[in-house]
C-alpha cells in the first residue's frame, strides 16, 4: 500500500540525509577524532538502514515493528556500552565507551525524530 511506501521512504530518506550531512562534515584538515566521530555515526546509520531493509525485505513485517526492534537492539547496545564504561579503568576505554554511548543516543534520537516517536 502507498502509505507504507511513503513512510518507508520518509524514514530511509531521513537517515540518508543525515548520513550525507555527516559525510560532508568529514574534512582532511579536521581533527582525526572529529572525523572518527562522524565516521562512527555514518557506520551506525548504515547498520540501522541494513537492519531496516532486511526486516522489510525478508520478514515482511509491519514497518513500526521493525523500527521498534531496531530501537530495542540499539537500547541494548547502549546499555552494554554504559556497563563497559562504568567498569573501565583506563581513561581511553572510558572515552571509547562514552563515545559509543553518545553515538547510539544520537542514532536513537534520529530514529525517533524520523518516526515521530520522540519521548
Amino acid at each position: 500500500d502507498m502509505s507504507t511506501t511513503k513512510t518507508i521512504n520518509k524514514f530511509e530518506n531521513h537517515l540518508l540525509s543525515i548520513r550525507a550531512e555527516r559525510h560532508n562534515m568529514i574534512h582532511p584538515k579536521s581533527h582525526p577524532t572529529y572525523n572518527e566521530h562522524q565516521q562512527k555515526i555514518i557506520e551506525m546509520i548504515d547498520w540501522v538502514l541494513e537492519k531496516y531493509k532486511t526486516g522489510t525485505n525478508i520478514q515482511n513485517m509491519n514497518e513500526q515493528v521493525i523500527i521498534d526492534n531496531i530501537i530495542e537492539e540499539l537500547d541494548n547496545k547502549r546499555n552494554v556500552a554504559i556497563n563497559k564504561k562504568q567498569k573501565a579503568i583506563l581513561k581511553d576505554e572510558v572515552l571509547e565507551y562514552g563515545e559509543e554511548e553518545d553515538t547510539i543516543d544520537y542514532i536513537l534520537f534520529l530514529i525517533r525524530e524520523g518516526t515521530g516517536k520522540l519521548y
